[in-house]
């Protein structure tokens, strides 16, 4: 499984989200790139209220800090059983609204 990142042809940095210009060099050849989605799980958090009442079916919820091995950061929904420091694979799947949110799930043996 991969996921699709921002990268820039000049200097090869990774970016998210999208920008007009690279992070790392200020260049405009940005485009497309394929990566893993494989990365640790830094850190993670429950959050059990939200001033958004559309969550209030969902709570709690489990959110992480993951840190991919690409060099990226990325905030993400965190499945259940996945442990602070464990090897994961993001993935992204459509919200109610349509949006793209980013997922952390276990990193599956051999792959």
């Amino acid at each position: 499984m991969t996921i699709t990142l921002q990268g820039c042809a000049q200097c090869g940095a990774r970016q998210y989200p999208p920008r007009a210009l690279c992070r790392a060099c200020l260049a405009d050849a940005l485009g497309p790139v394929e990566e893993t989605g494989e990365g640790r799980l830094i850190v993670s958090a429950i959050v059990h209220r939200s001033l958004e009442p559309g969550f209030a079916g969902d709570l709690p919820l489990r959110i992480g800090t993951v840190s991919l091995d690409c060099g990226l950061r990325i905030i993400a929904f965190v499945d259940a059983g996945l442990v602070d420091g464990q090897s994961v694979c993001l993935r992204q799947e459509a919200g109610r609204d349509g949006t793209a949110l980013w997922y952390a799930g276990a990193l599956e043996a051999g792959v």
